[in-house]
């Protein structure tokens, strides 16, 4: 186990035997991409500048919330992390919001998992440890963790297409890593994590750390899109799907100063949507309502996590205008009508998270611009319950899971 010392802020590259009794056998195949969220517990406060001593190649004891199976329960779970190599940095997470895809994942809806599994992308907390290379970091510091934690931070396509379409990336969760006890990463429903410094972000004092976790997948999800948009004053800009990325999304494009349109199947979110800054709200029983706007917006975001007919939406957008799918229904599916689309000679594409430097720059931006997520902030014993909300359309938009109650 891990002990304060005061005298050595470096820990050393793992070299991990195939023998250990800990791990299991590594698998070939999982899902790529993850979502994350919630640990803390290894640096015994937030007050506490002292660095974690450990041991060349010593695995890492976490506590965290796992799937064991399909039905998506989480459970505690007792496991190991792996070693703080040259490059990385041991988190000690203080919260961890909850994103719609944790539950996908975990439930298996995108693809076969491997369990037991921590999910969680959305990950803040403290630096307890630091590799002998690492200049980014330093202990003591706060630190954010999105949907990536490890994999080539200097080759050609981070370069020019953004880390998480590098084949070399690790994502948060659920995806294949040798070096871990499990066989793959695990997540932020957890008291710890270590990740490459490369992919993690500073989080500066003037936000709070439960505001700040959202921004590392739903907000730098929607940032992505808005910053290709180059929007304009007075550009008009749809959301569908005002929850946990779509009222960031309408924040975010306000803040750019663009009209927003946002499109809701849930009546009672319309104030609050209007509170966003939105200039209109259309309630949607049905798709009929989106031919009133056919052909007006100059783009759209939607957002939504389910299945839909992606070329009703697109229709309200103008010919040659941007139509941006965030959303990742089960399967990573949605129907298209070819002709439907064609008609509305709208510019489809799909947009995965953001790079390295984006998630940076969303932080920045909302502590600048005084953005910040609605959020609700739970113990880690109501999961569960409120996995439920998100999916039942409840939530407020943001849960935020307090890591002192793992």
């Amino acid at each position: 186990m891990c002990k304060n010392h005061h005298q050595h802020d470096a820990v050393t590259a793992a070299k991990i035997s195939p023998e250990g009794a800990s791990r299991r056998k590594f698998i070939q195949s999982s899902s790529a991409v993850g979502a994350g969220i919630m640990l803390s517990g290894l640096v015994p406060s937030l007050s506490s500048a002292a660095p974690v001593s450990l041991k060349p190649g010593e695995y890492i004891k976490s506590k965290g919330y796992a799937a064991f199976d399909e039905s998506g329960v989480l459970k505690p779970w007792e496991f190991e992390r792996r070693p703080v190599g040259d490059d990385d940095i041991l988190i000690d997470i203080k919260f961890a919001s909850i994103c719609h895809s944790d539950i996908h994942q975990m439930k298996g809806h995108w693809a076969p998992q491997q369990y037991p599994q921590v999910p969680g992308h959305e990950i803040v907390g403290v630096v307890a440890a630091v590799g002998k290379n690492v200049t980014k970091f330093k202990v003591g510091d706060r630190a954010g963790v999105g949907c990536m934690v490890d994999g080539c931070a200097d080759c050609d396509t981070s370069e020019t297409r953004g880390e998480q379409y590098s084949p070399k990336t690790k994502f948060t969760y659920g995806h294949p890593d040798e070096r871990a006890p499990t066989g793959i990463t695990q997540g932020g429903y957890a008291t710890n994590i270590v990740v490459r410094d490369h992919f993690a972000v500073h989080i500066p004092e003037a936000i709070s750390f439960e505001e700040a976790a959202p921004l590392l997948c739903a907000g730098v999800t929607t940032y992505s899109p808005i910053l290709k948009f180059d929007l304009k004053p007075g550009d008009k800009v749809g959301v569908a799907g005002i929850g946990g990325l779509g009222h960031l999304a309408v924040k975010l494009a306000v803040a750019k100063g663009a009209d927003v349109y946002a499109f809701t199947t849930t009546p009672d979110k319309v104030n609050d949507i209007k509170g966003f800054g939105a200039k209109e709200v259309i309630v949607l029983e049905d798709n009929d309502k989106l031919n009133e706007y056919r052909g007006q917006l100059d783009y759209m975001i939607n957002t939504l996590p389910v299945a839909y007919d992606v070329a009703a939406y697109a229709a309200v957008v103008k010919p040659f205008g941007t139509y941006t799918q965030v959303g990742m229904p089960n399967g990573f599916t949605v129907s298209v009508n070819a002709l439907a689309l064609s008609s509305s000679q709208v510019n489809f594409n799909a947009s995965l998270i953001g790079d390295m430097q984006e998630t940076q720059e969303i932080v920045d931006y909302c502590v600048e611009h005084n953005i910040r997520p609605e959020i609700q902030v739970i113990t880690a014993s109501d999961v569960n319950k409120v996995w439920e909300s998100v999916v039942n359309k409840t939530a407020r938009y943001r849960y935020v899971i307090d890591s002192s109650t793992i």
